[in-house]
C-alpha cells in the first residue's frame, strides 16, 4: 500500500475517523490538521476530539474517510495511537502551530498527536 499516492486527498484536508467506545458506542470525529507521514501512516493533531482520544486508548481500530469536492474517495482501516509528547506531538507543532495558528475552538497547541498506521485501503467513486 501507499498512502503517498493518496496525499493530496488527505493533507491539510477535512477527514472523518470513526472510533467505538467501551458499550460499542460509535463515535465520528472530523479533523483537518492531518498528514500523510509514508506509505503506511497518517499524523492528525489532536486539537479536541476527547472522546475520540478516549476510544482509541480502549479499541485502538479505526476508520478514516476522505474525499473530494466530487465524492471521490477512499475509506482507510487501521489501529491509532495517541501521543501527548515526543516527536509524531512535535510534528504536530511545527506542522499546524509554528505560526501562530489558532483552530475555531481557539486551540493554540495540540492536546495531542494521533498516528494511525493504515492496513487497508478501499476506493470509493
Amino acid at each position: 500500500m501507499n498512502l503517498l499516492e493518496y496525499k493530496k486527498l488527505i493533507d491539510k484536508q477535512p477527514i472523518h475517523i470513526a472510533t467505538v467506545n467501551k458499550a460499542n458506542n460509535p463515535n465520528l470525529s472530523v479533523a483537518s490538521d492531518v498528514i500523510v507521514l509514508d506509505d503506511d501512516k497518517i499524523l492528525i493533531s489532536v486539537n479536541e476530539m476527547t472522546n475520540t482520544q478516549n476510544n482509541i486508548e480502549y479499541n485502538e481500530n479505526v476508520v478514516l474517510t476522505a474525499f473530494n469536492k466530487e465524492w471521490v474517495g477512499i475509506r482507510l482501516f487501521g489501529k491509532a495511537k495517541y501521543y501527548t509528547e515526543g516527536k509524531y506531538y512535535d510534528m504536530c507543532m511545527n506542522n499546524f502551530f509554528s505560526n501562530g495558528e489558532v483552530t475555531v475552538f481557539g486551540a493554540t497547541k495540540p492536546k495531542g498527536a494521533m498516528v494511525i498506521t493504515v492496513e487497508r485501503v478501499e476506493e470509493y467513486k
